[in-house]
């Protein structure tokens, strides 16, 4: 396919504050196999050196083009690149990850063999420059069209049964969109959203679809590094403000399809997957906070392991930690080297075994991936009633749950 007959992809770059990574993320876009690109690089009034680094890839490469604009937020960077795009596709990658070189190359191949508007593949979790995770979506590969879209997908878009797991992920940066159909879906979002701000996009331009394919290709790095892991911030009001914000947001956007009866109960699975990893139970009106509230009945003042530390593992071991609530014997994690060089103090997960405790606590927010790892220590030897994963979700109604976190439910 030459240049000049093949699709126009319009990949958008927000950056804010990631001068450090911003390079390679670049120089990974324009060494892309697939060469009929528009790159457009989104300042978001960068406090950092980004700006010289995107003023220099614009003399270098004529297919780059750069907005400096105020700071406002990802949304409104994602927007101002989308206003400026002239690609019948759009893309997007976030300023400090990468792409492999094939990657459109292979998105806008499936995009033009099957005529459909949204290509959606996998991606690769990186920490310290190596994956550690490859992460598939969960509803089976290939096309998706007519009555497919209702009962096989639509069905299961953000909950397929199971806590916490997504039918499709919510994320932009894996996807190819044509460009009609995520325009409205992102031009809609209000700014002030930053909770949730892919999946306020993502799931409504899928409803505008007539056809979706679902790749397992993962050619996207999503990065962790220092900045974006050590997760300290316990959930506020003014946060708190924000889940209500995208819950309306979501809801409303359902509200005007006729799905809207298959969407809205795994709207409220979603919401309490997204606000568990952030919180305790924040309404004082019910009961008293609880940090392991989600793990049922554990004790306060128990001694107890905390096992994982990845984003909620990170969340968890804080919150545990300040809130004194219980005794902390250890911290462990299969790739606890490599969150190590992160500066995180973890151990590795042989090292509960010489450990005196009341629970190991599984910090993975996923029912499936929590049930996995608590196999894992079983057979380790680790007895059954001594580990706790999230079991809120089967304990309470939905409702009243969300009600519990503080979320002003419908």
């Amino acid at each position: 396919m030459s240049i000049s007959s093949s699709p126009l992809i319009s990949v958008i770059v927000p950056i804010y504050g990631i001068e450090k990574y911003l390079t390679k993320c670049i120089e990974s876009i324009v060494s892309q196999t697939y060469k009929n690109l528009e790159i457009i690089l989104v300042n978001d009034g960068s406090p950092d050196n980004s700006a010289k680094i995107c003023d220099k890839y614009t003399k270098a490469d004529e297919r780059i083009k750069v907005i400096h604009k105020e700071n406002g937020g990802l949304v409104s960077a994602r927007k101002a690149g989308l206003l400026v795009a002239s690609g019948e596709y759009i893309a997007y990658v976030d300023g400090d990850d990468w792409i492999e070189p094939q990657m459109y190359q292979s998105l806008m191949s499936l995009a033009l063999e099957y005529d459909t508007d949204v290509v959606i593949a996998g991606h690769k979790v990186e920490l310290e420059n190596s994956a550690i995770d490859i992460m598939k979506n969960t509803l089976p590969c290939g096309l998706y069209k007519d009555k497919d879209l209702q009962t096989k997908l639509y069905t299961k878009m953000l909950n397929t049964g199971l806590f916490s797991q997504f039918g499709i992920y919510s994320y932009l940066w894996n996807k190819l969109f044509r460009k009609s159909v995520i325009y409205d879906a992102q031009m809609c979002i209000d700014n002030d959203i930053f909770m949730g701000e892919d999946a306020a996009c993502l799931y409504p331009a899928l409803l505008n679809a007539k056809s979706i394919y679902i790749t397992d290709s993962t050619h996207y790095h999503y990065i962790q590094h220092t900045n974006s892991m050590v997760k300290t911030r316990k959930l506020d009001a003014s946060e708190l403000s924000r889940y209500n914000q995208l819950f309306n947001h979501l809801y409303n956007q359902f509200d005007k399809y006729n799905h809207k009866l298959l969407l809205k109960p795994q709207l409220k699975y979603y919401m309490l997957s997204l606000i568990t990893v952030r919180a305790s139970i924040y309404n004082s009106m019910f009961s008293n906070p609880n940090e392991l509230f989600a793990y049922g009945e554990i004790e306060k003042g128990s001694k107890v392991i905390i096992y994982g530390a990845g984003t909620y593992g990170q969340h968890l071991y804080s919150r545990v930690r300040n809130s004194a609530e219980f005794d902390i014997v250890d911290w462990v994690d299969i790739f606890y080297e490599k969150y190590r060089n992160i500066g995180l103090d973890v151990n590795p997960i042989d090292s509960v075994l010489n450990k005196e405790y009341d629970y190991i606590v599984v910090a993975y927010i996923s029912e499936k991936t929590a049930s996995i790892f608590k196999d894992m220590l079983i057979e380790k030897g680790i007895e059954s009633n001594k580990i706790a994963v999230i079991n809120h979700f089967k304990n309470y109604p939905i409702r009243k749950l969300l009600q519990k976190y503080g979320l002003e439910i419908k």
